[in-house]
C-alpha cells in the first residue's frame, strides 16, 4: 500500500470480464429463460377480456416463482390497448378489452443470473393494421437474429433491424435500442444501439427486441435472449412469435 503510487480505473476491463460469459454462467442464463416460456405458455391459458393488466402480471409473476425463480429481473411489465404505445408502461387497473394487443415483458432471476422475453398477442381478432404492425416487427426482428454473430459492433446490429422499420414508415415510432447485454444484472453493457461502437463477442449474451409504438394505437415488441458465437446466436427463448389471437 506504502509503494503504491497511481490509481488506474479498471471498469472497463472488469466490464469486459462479466460481458464474455463462462459456460456455467450460460447454463444459468438459459434455464432463467426456459423459465420464462414456461410462465408465458401458462399466461396464455388465463388472459381473458375484462382482466386488469394487474391482475395477468401477478399471474406471470406466480408462474415464475412456482417454478424455480428465486426473483423477479426487473418489474414485470403489462400493457394493453393504447397503453402497449409507451414501451416501459406499467402494469394498471385497466381492463383487456377484445382486439387489443397485450405486451407482455418479463424476466426471472436464477441461480443469481437473469433472464428477459417479451411476447405481444392480440385478445380477440386482429385488425389489418394490428398483423401489419405485428409481421414487421417480427420481420425486423428475424432479420436482426440472422445478421447478428461475433466481431460487428452493437450499432451494425441493431441498424438492421431499425432500417426495416423506417424504411416502412415508422420512424419516430422505435424509441430505444434493439438490445442490451444480460447476466447478473439486466441491463449490461455493451448495447445492441444507433451509438454502441464496442464490439460483441463470442459468449455475450444480448437481447434482441425491436419494436414498433404509435401513439393512441397501440405498438409490438418481440424480445428474445440470445447467446451470440462466433457463427450466429443461440436462442434461449423457445416461445411461438407468430401472432397469437385469443
Amino acid at each position: 500500500y506504502l509503494t503504491l503510487k497511481r490509481l488506474v480505473p479498471i471498469k472497463d476491463e472488469v466490464t469486459l470480464l462479466r460481458s464474455v460469459k463462462e459456460p456455467w454462467e450460460l447454463e444459468r442464463i438459459a434455464q432463467a429463460e426456459k423459465i420464462g416460456d414456461y410462465a408465458f405458455e401458462k399466461i396464455l391459458g388465463d388472459i381473458k377480456p375484462g382482466m386488469t393488466e394487474l391482475e395477468v402480471a401477478a399471474l406471470i409473476e406466480y408462474y415464475l416463482k412456482s417454478n424455480g425463480a428465486e426473483n423477479l429481473s426487473f418489474d414485470t411489465i403489462v400493457a394493453s390497448g393504447v397503453n402497449s404505445s409507451m414501451p416501459h408502461a406499467v402494469p394498471t387497473n385497466k381492463k383487456i378489452e377484445l382486439g387489443d394487443f397485450v405486451t407482455m415483458d418479463f424476466g426471472c432471476v436464477y441461480q443469481g443470473y437473469c433472464s428477459d422475453m417479451t411476447r405481444t398477442i392480440v385478445v380477440g381478432k386482429a385488425s389489418m393494421e394490428q398483423k401489419q404492425i405485428y409481421q414487421l416487427v417480427l420481420d425486423a426482428q428475424m432479420a436482426a437474429l440472422e445478421f447478428i454473430k461475433a466481431g460487428y459492433p452493437g450499432c451494425e446490429i441493431d441498424n438492421v433491424a431499425r432500417k426495416l422499420i423506417y424504411d416502412a414508415g415508422y420512424e419516430g415510432c422505435f424509441g430505444h435500442g434493439l438490445g442490451h447485454s444480460v447476466g447478473l444484472f439486466i441491463h449490461e453493457n455493451p448495447r445492441l444501439s444507433p451509438k454502441e461502437q464496442k464490439i460483441i463477442q463470442p459468449n455475450m449474451v444480448v437481447t434482441v427486441e425491436p419494436g414498433i409504438y404509435v401513439k393512441d394505437f397501440g405498438g409490438v415488441r418481440i424480445e428474445d435472449l440470445v447467446c451470440v458465437t462466433e457463427a450466429g446466436a443461440v436462442n434461449y427463448t423457445n416461445s411461438p412469435k407468430s401472432l397469437i389471437e385469443l
